[in-house]
């Protein structure tokens, strides 16, 4: 996530990777801005469990239907030539391991098998993060060819990444990396990255660049505001909008237009993480109200 973009998946961690308060004037919009609705209109209900759990369930399976047992990992998406140990297959572990714990364990073994420990900056999400603030530049590193295939991993190289702060994704990143030891600065990264949103994604510098908006920044926006208590507006507005990008076949698509429709094909780190965040979402739709 961050300048370093490309027009696939890896854009989320790093890779392509003045506000005047007027609350009392936009009180009566924010309905409308977050949900799209007019203030007359009716409030729908909110998105079950059990769909959640649904969508949990179909990204899963098109997880695992990527999954290749010559090398023991995921391609970068269905007819992809290139697997991404980091940041695609160490969030897949993490994603099956709760279903299908022999699968993620196999793709942990295959990561592991390659000698590459660490991505410096997913793990983030998992609370494994040693240092990963400062953020730092990417590297992409080639790791095996097998046929024709190729293994890469996408690791924090030395460089500071400066100007960080104008990318969503790395905003939330940075939100969930401070929670535990600055809840104040935590809250004020999560409150920076979600002033981005415009109802329809995150508008931050790569979304004003390319004119298109990244799904995988709306499931770490999930996330930070499940860690960080975001408002249930907030959280409504986000599950929403990921339940509309969910692809017919389970997965997620990284990039999407103005109007929703995808650009590209539904890929294993942007679905890992649409995944993670509907758990999320499921797990606070039963919390006790206030929380």
């Amino acid at each position: 996530m961050g300048e370093a973009v490309t027009p696939t998946a890896h854009t989320l961690i790093g890779k392509g990777t003045d506000v005047i308060n007027r609350r009392t004037v936009l009180k009566a919009l924010v309905g409308s801005i977050l949900f799209g609705r007019t203030a007359h209109a009716p409030a729908a209900e909110p998105p079950s469990s059990k769909a959640l759990h649904g969508a949990s369930a179909k990204g899963r399976r098109f997880l695992s239907g990527l999954f290749d047992p010559a090398l023991g990992l995921l391609p970068e998406y269905r007819g992809a030539k290139v697997y991404w140990l980091y940041h695609d297959n160490y969030l897949a572990a993490k994603v099956l391991a709760p279903t299908d714990p022999a699968l993620a364990g196999k793709i942990t073994a295959a990561i592991r098998g390659y000698g590459i420990a660490e991505s410096g900056k997913v793990e983030i999400l998992f609370g494994e993060a040693a240092k990963a603030l400062p953020f730092r530049h990417p590297r992409v590193v080639e790791v095996k060819r097998a046929g024709d295939k190729l293994v890469k991993a996408e690791v924090a190289g030395k460089k500071v990444f400066k100007g960080w702060e104008e990318y969503a994704d790395l905003l939330f990143l940075a939100a969930l990396a401070s929670a535990k030891t600055d809840a104040r600065q935590a809250r004020q990264y999560f409150g920076k990255g979600m002033r981005l949103w415009d109802g329809v994604g995150f508008k931050d510098r790569v979304a004003k660049r390319t004119g298109t908006y990244a799904a995988y920044k709306v499931a770490l926006a999930l996330l930070a505001a499940r860690k960080l208590k975001g408002s249930p507006a907030e959280r409504r507005a986000l599950v929403e909008r990921l339940l509309r990008q969910q692809g017919t076949d389970g997965g997620w698509v990284t990039d999407y237009d103005g109007k929703g429709k995808p650009l590209g094909q539904a890929n294993v780190e942007t679905t890992a993480l649409a995944v993670l965040a509907l758990d999320e979402a499921g797990l606070a739709a039963a919390d006790p109200p206030g929380n």
